[in-house]
């Protein structure tokens, strides 16, 4: 008899909470739900595939979380800097809460929490500066903030970093228009191949000080990393 890891059935039950209600029991609560009870080879396998991107132990060593930035710093930016655009793309969606928000403060809250005690530091300190970045990546990348946007930078995500946050959000995602709204399914299918093609393609956008950057041209950084989408049709 082979030791096989299974899905706990205590958490399929938020899972399936999750893919009744996706936008009422988000994937961020079933994400912090799942270390209590995951298998232990699944947890072991997320951190090999992390430990597997070149760029990543050198970024990761550091521990970087920048301070939070203001909406007083992003306006001295020049127009067609990434600062500029990250600016513009903040006040449009309404987001001033997370750019003000204090990612160095929220991971030491989560820790002493409890609920993530299973979780390995690399993976816990990759969960909250990917929540600090989110909306840098939505500027590079040009995935507007729209639920096809979203589901489209979650494939990105997936692509570059095999992290079981975007993994989970694929399969509620998937198992929301198989079992409850088939309508969904073209849309939502053309959203995670177009960001899974594009994060392919592109260089790791995860390891990077998008910070240090807000004064140079976002088409710059474009071109730096690779972010062409006309190489998405070649």
């Amino acid at each position: 008899m082979t030791d096989r890891p299974t899905i706990d059935r205590e958490f399929a039950e938020k899972f399936l909470k999750s893919a009744d209600t996706p936008l009422d029991y988000g994937v961020y609560f079933l994400f912090h739900e799942w270390w209590e009870k995951a298998p232990q080879k699944a947890i072991d396998a997320y951190s090999r595939e992390l430990a597997s991107i070149p760029e990543a132990a050198p970024f990761i060593a550091q521990r970087f979380i920048s301070e939070p930035l203001s909406l007083e710093r992003l306006a001295q930016c020049a127009p067609g800097t990434l600062g500029h655009a990250y600016r513009r793309f903040i006040l449009d969606n309404k987001l001033e809460q997370n750019l003000g928000r204090n990612y160095r403060r929220f991971n030491e809250e989560l820790t002493a929490s409890g609920k993530l005690d299973r979780l390995p530091p690399d993976l816990s300190y990759m969960m909250v500066r990917g929540f600090q970045i989110h909306d840098f990546l939505h500027v590079l990348t040009g995935y507007e903030a729209t639920p096809r946007g979203e589901l489209a930078l979650a494939a990105f995500y997936l692509a570059q970093l095999r992290f079981p946050y975007h993994a989970m959000r694929v399969a509620v995602t998937a198992a929301h228009m198989a079992f409850l709204r088939p309508g969904l399914i073209v849309e939502a299918m053309d959203a995670f191949v177009d960001g899974w093609a594009y994060g392919r393609v592109a260089r790791n956008l995860n390891f990077e000080r998008w910070e240090d950057e807000l004064d140079t041209p976002l088409e710059t950084l474009r071109a730096r990393m690779g972010l062409n989408r006309t190489s998405l049709a070649a």
